[in-house]
């Protein structure tokens, strides 16, 4: 192979080509396509992304679900998002439909997870669905950590600390704990026990996630009336509250609201939260659309994955105002 880097644009291109059609059409591997041009392998899985990237290959991949593309690109006109999926569900059972977006999400996320990925874990009936519906061949070290203490005592199944666990075991990476609850006695107990190696070490390591997974909870279906009193519950809803991420509540702009149990919480804060690189959020459902929306015109999510009925609402919502 005449040097490379030496060669003209259109020489370039044409090189490219040649490679991209040995290995895609031919299918030859990339130990051959490089015998045959006297190089190394590592120089060809090089020219193959380059091919990709000046779009003398297009890959289309035809996923298993329909998707709006018309709602997506409006949303993404709309907002500073990362990355959109909105599904068309077929199902008019809730639950059926938290499972596909579940199967999307773990579709997305495979793609956006390497050997070097830190990825924080929210909790919920969503992240439920979407760890049981990872389904990978990659065996990579990746690790992953709980955003928050424990919330789902009802359910442990659903809650960060086992679903950091099982997802960490599906890509054979590794994972830790938080071994304190979501809400503590006071705001004394929260310091001690976030001085504990154990929980300092993991909170520390969840702050540094550069993928954080998560879904968003509305104040309607009143989800933390195991933690919360009535007296806090109307608290929040006096005071703007519509929706919750990572333990956090917030008003219609996504503005966390202030609240005198927040003090008590052991967990991420909600800037650190947004500071990942990549907050992948999955929500659905019209109920959530408002909440969804807060969340998103506060800056909590870099990437949406819903459904096209949240996604009318959300739209509805904002030519209303």
């Amino acid at each position: 192979m005449k040097e490379y880097d030496s060669l003209n644009d259109s020489e370039k291109r044409n090189m490219l080509a040649s490679v991209a059609n040995l290995y895609y059409n031919a299918e030859m591997t990339q130990n051959q396509i490089a015998e045959r041009f006297f190089t190394s392998r590592s120089k060809i899985s090089r020219m193959l992304k380059e091919a990709r990237q000046l779009g003398i290959v297009e890959i289309t991949i035809k996923e298993p679900w329909d998707r709006n593309t018309v709602l997506e690109q409006k949303l993404m006109k709309r907002f500073c998002l990362k990355d959109i999926r909105v599904i068309i569900p077929k199902e008019s059972n809730d639950t059926l439909i938290l499972q596909k977006l579940g199967e999307v999400a773990a579709y997305y996320l495979d793609s956006q997870i390497d050997e070097d990925t830190v990825l924080g874990m929210s909790w919920g009936n969503t992240m439920y669905h979407t760890v049981k519906a990872v389904k990978t061949s990659k065996n990579i070290s990746l690790t992953v950590v709980p955003i928050m203490g424990a919330a789902s005592v009802g359910k442990p199944e659903r809650d960060a600390l086992d679903l950091s666990k099982e997802l960490a075991h599906a890509y054979g990476g590794d994972y830790h704990y938080i071994y304190a609850p979501l809400f503590v006695n006071s705001s004394d107990i929260r310091d001690s026990l976030e001085e504990d190696p154990n929980i300092k070490e993991t909170l520390t390591i969840a702050k540094r996630a550069n993928i954080i997974l998560t879904s968003v909870g509305s104040i309607v279906y009143k989800s933390w009336k195991s933690y919360l009193s009535t007296k806090d519950l109307y608290y929040l809803e006096k005071n703007g509250a519509i929706g919750h991420i990572g333990g956090h509540f917030y008003n219609q702009d996504g503005i966390e609201v202030e609240t005198p149990f927040v003090k008590r919480m052991i967990g991420l804060s909600l800037e650190d939260i947004k500071k990942a690189e990549n907050v992948i959020c999955v929500a659905g459902l019209e109920m959530k659309a408002e909440a969804i929306l807060g969340a998103v015109r506060g800056g909590c999510i870099d990437t949406l994955i819903t459904d096209e009925n949240a996604a009318r609402r959300m739209l509805k919502i904002i030519d209303h105002e």
